[in-house]
């Protein structure tokens, strides 16, 4: 072989090795592109859902709810025809009652060993002289407070006159969460607020920029308020909410996250920690078939029925054998839920819509009561709650008021 001859050979093998150097290099490119066009190609829920995911993660693992102490509003109703609403402060009784609160709180926290505590506080004067109070137990955990205007009580008028009175008749025709009053809100515009509040604040409180996370949140709100977060976190109906009582002054509610549950915000209450709500219903019993020997009874601890409520009826029944047990509850042919609308009974309709009975006065709901008197008693509430059954029951000779 010539010189020549080698250097031809030379030249087409260094050829050869630049054109499959140059053909790998196009196929790895190639393979780059289309594994990127791949993964954009995936279906956008699953990253959606991771998203979701570490949002979730991201929430505080404790939030409590607290209502403010015992309200100069509370201990004279008078003074809201003088005062208003946002101006009322705090009682003797309700300081001692946010300082209470504060060290129940602390107890809390002792347990859970957060590092960083967010305050958020209604702008009323009687939440703000609660926070004020119940802050000194855990001050050295706060890092942060905020004044939030959407979690503040209903907005009644700026007024109270003796016009209210007659509102207040209205509203226990209509029910809490509908009826708007004329000077003021529904319960159904606070509950729209509330839960503004929570989507945009709550739910983003961990990734706020400049900011570093935090491990609870405490908020010092309204009773109002405090059932509307409860009502759009656990997805109650307005029925539901109606069969929920207020919280007590300085009352709360303790939110423990458990990334087990399903849904955006994975929070359950925690009654170890905190106050259990109280709730009731009144359900209409028809045993054995006979329309004419139908009885209302009060059914208690309503929101321990797993949901949908309405549908456990086995469950129902066990329940109401155990209040009341002189019930046979075998004889049990018809459950009707009454609508619980600041009276519990509805004219003439059941909860599913079904007739019911006719021209029956609403009863003095306990949920209204709580509010106008409360100051008083829970043994003065339930003897005010069998009284008015008693007075239902003398104008409607078919009606059985069943009591415990």
């Amino acid at each position: 072989m010539t010189i020549i001859q080698l250097q031809n050979a030379f030249c087409t093998a260094r050829e050869r090795a630049l054109w499959v150097l140059w053909a790998t290099t196009i196929a790895a490119w190639g393979w780059q592109w289309f594994s990127s066009r791949r993964q954009l190609s995936l279906p956008s829920k699953d990253i959606a859902l991771e998203l979701a995911q570490q949002y979730r993660e991201k929430l505080p693992a404790t939030i409590i709810l607290v209502r403010h102490g015992e309200s100069e509003g509370n201990a004279d109703s008078t003074l809201f025809r003088t005062i208003p609403d946002n101006l009322l402060g705090l009682t003797e009784k309700g300081f001692e009652q946010a300082a209470f609160v504060g060290r129940r709180i602390r107890n809390v926290f002792r347990q859970l060993r957060p590092s960083r505590v967010h305050l958020v506080v209604s702008p009323f004067e009687r939440t703000l002289q609660t926070a004020a109070t119940l802050r000194a137990s855990f001050e050295h955990l706060i890092v942060w407070t905020d004044l939030e205007s959407r979690i503040r009580e209903q907005e009644f008028g700026n007024l109270q006159n003796e016009q209210f009175q007659v509102f207040r008749q209205e509203q226990k025709k209509v029910g809490r969460f509908w009826y708007r009053f004329p000077t003021g809100e529904s319960g159904a515009d606070v509950y729209d607020r509330v839960k503004s509040w929570w989507t945009e604040s709550v739910a983003t409180v961990n990734v706020r920029v400049g900011y570093e996370p935090v491990d609870a949140l405490v908020v010092v709100t309204h009773g109002l308020t405090m059932r509307f977060v409860l009502m759009q976190l656990f997805s109650w109906s307005p029925t539901t909410f109606h069969s929920v009582w207020n919280a007590g002054n300085c009352d709360m509610y303790v939110l423990r996250k458990d990334l087990s549950k399903a849904g955006p915000y994975p929070y359950v209450l925690c009654e170890e920690l905190g106050d259990k709500p109280k709730s009731s219903i009144d359900v209409s019993v028809i045993c054995n078939n006979d329309e004419n020997d139908m009885k209302i009874y009060r059914l208690d601890d309503y929101l321990s029925i797993p949901s949908p409520r309405t549908t456990r009826l086995n469950l129902i029944k066990k329940m109401l054998a155990k209040q009341y047990p002189a019930l046979d509850v075998n004889t049990i042919t018809c459950i009707k839920f009454m609508p619980f609308v600041e009276g519990g009974v509805v004219v003439g309709r059941s909860s599913s819509g079904v007739a019911s009975r006719h021209g029956l006065d609403s009863f003095l709901d306990l949920d209204d009561r709580l509010q106008e008197i409360a100051h008083e008693s829970d043994k003065e509430a339930e003897d005010e709650f069998r009284f008015a059954k008693r007075e239902v029951s003398s104008r409607f000779p078919n009606f059985t008021a069943c009591n415990n």
